[in-house]
């Protein structure tokens, strides 16, 4: 039946003789019709092409303040003359026979929003104009409610804009890749326990960034965060600088004695970073430190029981360390409850524009110049591979900023390792098959990844390729110089 009904819709519309044998009730149909037109719309108008209105629905009197018997065969012309319509939208429809919406004003004093739609011919003339319009207290009220929301979003954004700062300022992790967001994602979930928490990841990635931010999200951030780099402290002081001392230990111990740097993170979180260089000696201690969380100090023989958070840091592959015996796996298995991998900047390239903008400003403000990076520029830096991750990328950076002299740094100004390989395709194939030209290629950027990576792991990893294919092909083209070249 609704199928019929639509027809039947068009069939008024267009004034054409209906079929009755379709319906059987026409009458229901023609109820019916005007039921959903005045469901839909406050009110419809149909109009003849000469202006001449044919037909309004029954709450006509009620939207207009006149009875329905006298709009009926009135034109447009006259109902705008008497302010009926003010102004009457079906008039601009009929001298330029485009669909027209505007607001009108009733003798009510009531504004409708009016929408008016021609209906032509097949020859393109007009045949009829239909009108129709909607209160606008409905409009406005949904206009209220659209402020309300874009005030409650403007708040909302106020809110996360001040977040956003506030988490920059305290630890500045840029980007928005899908690696490095997913790094963050877990930080900030790990941040909520007090288990041991190993994060690896390359040098110069951003280990303690991301430890900063473990600790401010994590019920420690009123408390110390300490920081030990275990490849920076000598052997021979490794365990002083850990545990403390008593007065008098050894010689050229302080007369009062020491507190450990252990000792100092009690109630707070202690970080140890480049874990993988901590001596098997030490990874003894450690072990017993992290299992009864207490020390003793050097030449001391009370027990100081101490509350930390763990964190340690490494670039190093420590189960391959423990296979070759070089770090102990007791102590592994210790270390790695929680593991946070950050990955390195050449597997989120799409963070460099991004790290290129924040370290620009950063050095701009710092050294009081005013500096830009052009496209070009960003290319080039963004085709590099960056083996020293974030570290390299603000050093290169802040290089730019004070070695140019213009205000802005184009891809001439960076330094030639940024600049791409000039291979001379024509001096290539100068008497050469193009067998031997690939090879050409190829031995170039085996050799000049080997010389980023220094191991044949990092260019298989670098290139796309196996660790044996890297070290098969190294071989094949360095031959007797093998030894020198491929360090596994």
């Amino acid at each position: 039946m609704d199928v019929f009904l639509l027809e039947y819709i068009v069939q008024i519309v267009m004034g054409k003789d209906y079929d009755l044998m379709k319906i059987p009730v026409v009458g229901y149909i023609e109820t019916d019709f005007y039921r959903i037109l005045e469901t839909l719309y406050d009110d419809f108008t149909i109009i003849s092409n000469t202006g001449v209105i044919e037909s309004v629905l029954p709450n006509f009197e009620a939207v207009y303040g006149i009875p329905i018997h006298e709009a009926i065969g009135s034109t447009i012309m006259q109902m705008e003359e008497a302010k009926i319509f003010n102004p009457c939208v079906s008039l601009v429809v009929l001298r330029t026979l485009k669909p027209t919406t505007m607001l009108q004003r009733t003798l009510k004093g009531t504004f409708l929003m009016c929408t008016s739609i021609p209906i032509l011919n097949d020859d393109g003339t007009l045949y009829k104009i239909v009108s129709y319009t909607r209160d606008t207290e409905k409009y406005e009220h949904l206009s209220e409610e659209y402020v309300n929301l874009q005030r409650t979003l403007k708040a909302y954004d106020i809110e996360l804009s001040k977040l956003r700062q506030k988490l920059e300022r305290e630890y500045p992790i840029i980007g928005s890749s899908p690696q490095i967001t997913n790094a963050i994602y877990l930080a900030e979930k790990f941040s909520s326990f007090d288990a041991n928490l190993l994060i690896t990841g390359e040098s110069g990635v951003g280990k303690n960034l991301f430890t900063n931010m473990v600790h401010q999200n994590s019920k420690r951030k009123d408390k110390p965060l300490i920081s030990i780099n275990c490849g920076a402290i000598p052997d021979n002081l490794l365990e002083s600088e850990f545990f403390g001392y008593e007065a008098g230990a050894f010689t050229g111990a302080s007369t009062s004695g020491k507190e450990g740097l252990i000792q100092l993170s009690d109630g707070g979180t202690l970080f140890l970073d480049e874990i993988g260089e901590l001596p098997l000696h030490m990874q003894v201690k450690l072990l017993k430190v992290i299992q009864e969380k207490k020390i003793t100090h050097v030449g001391g023989v009370k027990e100081i029981s101490i509350d930390f958070r763990l964190i340690t840091a490494t670039n190093k592959d420590l189960k391959q360390m423990v296979r070759e015996g070089k770090f102990r796996e007791d102590l592994f298995y210790r270390l790695n409850v929680l593991t946070l991998d950050i990955p390195p900047l050449r597997d989120r390239k799409s963070d460099i524009f991004t790290l290129v903008d924040y370290f620009c400003k950063k050095f701009n403000e710092q050294y009081n110049v005013t500096r830009s990076f052009s496209s070009k520029a960003v290319e080039y830096l963004e085709s590099y591979s960056w083996p020293g991750n974030i570290r390299e990328l603000e050093n290169t950076i802040e290089r730019a900023v004070l070695t140019s002299d213009n205000l802005v740094i184009t891809e001439q100004d960076l330094p030639s390792i940024f600049q791409p390989d000039d291979i001379s395709i024509s001096a290539l194939s100068q008497e050469k098959t193009l067998k031997e030209i690939l090879e050409t290629v190829e031995k170039s950027v085996l050799l000049n990844t080997y010389e980023k990576y220094k191991t044949t792991t990092g260019v298989a990893k670098a290139l796309g390729i196996s660790q044996p294919t890297a070290s098969l092909k190294l071989e094949k083209y360095f031959g007797s110089h093998k030894n020198k070249i491929i360090k596994k």
